[in-house]
């Protein structure tokens, strides 16, 4: 009934990633796994103007209301084609605030957050981290500790050590929700990429998930990695909602993931959330220490661990979003690199790689898309409902401002 529909959704979807695909190698659509002839046909085409990819998302607009989709599906709809509205009028030349572009590209409100807020997080690191050096100096001494060069006798190791917890994480969530028995993650080591890890969805309960070896990986978040692109994160997300949405619900829709648009905001919020729905600090450091850490050669120096990711919770993805306003005010690359320096410890060389990914293009509003996303599904994961609470996640459309409109 509603095929035509959904085939010029899916059109314009990979139109636009050919269009963006000019200014940058990263993807606009993250997977798709619907009719390949649909992708075939897009592929196929010489190419289209962004004022012909306006006109495109505003008829998939007028057309919506007539599909009679239920109504929380049609608003779900609704907001992905305001996200897609909006990146193809930015490929037209148009321009927005960065709080407007956000609000309409993920369906939240981005404000900047208080550098007191950082200081507290500083403070925090400060206290718990040993030694008498200057507190940058002592969290790179604490980093370096944990630490793996990848050279390329180690990359094997790496890969063996990424496969175990992989393994423990999957065991964890299989406590949690029941996973398709065909299920898997295929792990490679990249090189030349902005991201730190990434998780490309193949379809069919499948995922490849990168690990970029250019700088060396830290062991001691070996598990946050892994729950984040793995077990119950992305992977998990992706094929739960495959099994439910697509196979049996017939939901076209669900078959591909542009990655501008609120969507990408509840998953990249079940991702960051992921670890702490299988496992606690605590319980992560002492697995590392009787399984990973003897063979990656690493002695552990017992520090609060719980209250080091409460400072990096405070710190890192809220700083990077304060660094996305002061590049939309105008402001300097060495500017923006020495605020990011300052406030997440970070060294100059990986201060400028945080900087390249924010300025992806058309996906320089993509980081609120972590802090806001965990800071609206937060309050949802408290108390004794939690795990029931993380399992509608994982199945159901959700977006992120039905999430506001439920908690009030």
């Amino acid at each position: 009934m509603h095929e035509q529909w959904f085939r010029d959704y899916v059109l314009l979807a990979f139109r636009m990633d050919r269009a963006i695909r000019k200014f940058t190698d990263s993807r606009f659509v993250d997977y798709f796994y619907g009719p390949q002839e649909w992708k075939a046909e897009a592929e196929a085409e010489a190419g289209w103007e962004p004022s012909a990819l306006v006109r495109d998302a505003m008829a998939l607009e007028d057309a919506l209301a007539e599909q009679g989709f239920e109504a929380h599906r049609a608003t779900y709809l609704e907001k992905q084609l305001i996200a897609l509205d909006t990146v193809c009028r930015k490929l037209n030349g148009e321009t927005f605030t960065l709080e407007d572009e956000v609000q309409r590209c993920f369906d939240v409100y981005p404000e900047r957050i208080p550098e007191s807020q950082f200081e507290q997080g500083l403070s925090i690191l400060d206290e718990i981290l040993p030694g008498n050096d200057s507190l940058p100096d002592r969290l790179q001494a604490w980093r370096r500790r944990y630490q793996l060069a990848i050279t390329p006798e180690k990359s094997a190791l790496l890969l063996s050590l990424m496969q175990r917890a992989a393994a423990e994480a999957c065991r964890r969530t299989q406590a949690l929700i029941t996973l398709p028995a065909d299920e898997g993650i295929d792990l490679r080591m990249v090189s030349g990429q902005v991201y730190i890890g990434d998780n490309q969805y193949l379809g069919n309960y499948h995922s490849r998930v990168d690990v970029n070896t250019d700088l060396p990986t830290d062991v001691n978040g070996l598990l946050i990695f892994v729950c984040h692109e793995g077990y119950p994160g992305h992977h998990t997300e992706f094929v739960m909602k495959e099994q439910r949405l697509y196979r049996e619900r017939g939901y076209l829709e669900q078959a591909i993931f542009p990655i501008i648009g609120p969507q990408a905001v509840i998953s990249e919020a079940i991702a960051r959330s992921a670890f702490e729905m299988v496992l606690t600090p605590n319980e992560a450091e002492q697995w590392l220490a009787e399984h990973i850490y003897p063979e990656a050669g690493i002695e552990p120096e017992t520090i609060d661990i719980a209250r080091l990711h409460a400072a990096q919770e405070l710190l890192d993805y809220p700083v990077m979003g304060n660094a996305a306003f002061l590049l939309r005010e105008g402001r300097s690359d060495v500017e923006v690199t020495q605020y990011l320096m300052k406030y997440m410890l970070e060294t100059e060389e990986q201060a400028r790689k945080f900087l390249d990914f924010l300025k992806v293009p058309f996906q320089e509003a993509y980081i609120f898309t972590y802090f806001c996303g965990k800071q609206l599904m937060n309050p949802w994961l408290q108390g004794p409902d939690r795990a029931n609470a993380f399992r509608r996640f994982l199945t159901e459309q959700v977006y992120p401002s039905e999430l506001v409109m439920a908690s009030n």
